[in-house]
Formats: C-alpha cells, sequence, structure tokens
C-alpha cells in the first residue's frame, strides 16, 4: 500500500514536468520562426554598406546568430572578425566587436587590432537595418592610433532572394581600412 501511495506521488510531478517541457517545443519553434525574441529581428545573414566619415565606403556580409554572437566578412580582406550582441530596445541591438589588423593600416601602421561599438535599428518588416558606427584601432601598447565614424545600412539575405541587395554583385575596391 505504501509503494503504491509513494508511486502516485512520485509519477504526479513527473507527468507536471514532462508536459510543461513538452509545451515548450512549438513556443521555441515558433520563436525561431518569427525570428526569435525580439532581439531575434537581427538573427539572419546581411549584406551591410558601410559609409565612413571620412575614409571609403566598403561593404560586407556579416551573420547575427541567436546566442548573441556575431560573425562578419569584410569584401576587401581576407578573414572574418566577431563579436557580441545585446538587445538594447525594441528594435535595437548593441554590438561590440573586434579584429586584427596584421601589419596595421596605411594611416596608422602601428595598429594591431580594432574595436567597433554600433547600435542598429531593425526595420519594422526585418528586411533591413541601419546604425552608426564607431572603430578605433589600438597599437601593441593599447594606445588609440586611429578611429573611424560613419553610417550601416543592411540588407537581410534570405534563401528565398531572387537576387541579393543591389550592388551585390559589385567589388570593392582594396580599402585602406582594416575592418575586419
Amino acid at each position: 500500500m505504501f509503494n503504491r501511495a509513494f508511486q502516485r506521488r512520485a509519477t504526479l510531478p513527473a507527468l507536471l514536468i514532462a508536459l510543461a517541457l513538452s509545451s515548450l517545443g512549438p513556443l521555441t519553434a515558433s520563436a525561431q520562426a518569427n525570428g526569435g525574441t525580439e532581439g531575434g529581428a537581427i538573427v539572419g545573414l546581411w549584406q551591410v554598406h558601410y559609409t565612413s566619415d571620412f575614409g571609403p565606403q566598403f561593404d560586407t556580409y556579416q551573420q547575427w546568430h541567436s546566442d548573441g554572437m556575431d560573425i562578419e566578412s569584410p569584401s576587401f580582406a581576407p578573414g572574418v572578425c566577431m563579436g557580441v550582441w545585446k538587445q538594447v530596445g525594441n528594435r535595437n541591438v548593441q554590438l561590440y566587436h573586434v579584429g586584427w589588423t596584421p601589419g596595421g593600416i596605411p594611416p596608422a601602421p602601428t595598429a594591431v587590432r580594432f574595436v567597433l561599438t554600433t547600435t542598429n535599428t531593425v526595420s519594422p518588416d526585418r528586411n533591413s537595418f541601419d546604425g552608426r558606427y564607431d572603430q578605433q584601432f589600438y597599437d601593441a601598447d593599447g594606445k588609440l592610433v586611429l578611429e573611424d565614424m560613419g553610417a550601416t545600412h543592411a540588407t537581410r539575405i534570405t534563401v528565398d532572394a531572387a537576387r541579393l541587395s543591389e550592388g551585390a554583385g559589385k567589388t570593392t575596391a582594396r580599402s585602406t581600412r582594416a575592418f575586419c
């Protein structure tokens, strides 16, 4: 008799936990299909156009991940750079992005790394974002040797896209910047 009562008391909580966990699956699938949480509006692959306040314009491909990481590949140099992001408003995300500049860059030959920060706002239809960036270049001693600021505009790339955003087929001339 004691065994049956114990089994019923142990079985009920286990069933309730299993029921609760099984109901999370559809919610997770729905969130992923809709771009995740509100911050998920940025999740995906983008073609990003950078317009510097003083230097050349350039393009990159940028991939934002739901775990708060991003990876970017520039049009003017081999390799990638990475960053972390968080949601800071309704469709706003803040990015902290880092990369190396082996050999420096022409206006700052001693620059060995950079830090880029930006806040982007995703459009209501989630197909573009715009923002401002601040990119700082540092030498091996951690001294700031150059700062670049400007604007970003990005267009989402999807599997169903008939073509990439305007200008995707153009190649950007090698930039003097070490962005990524």
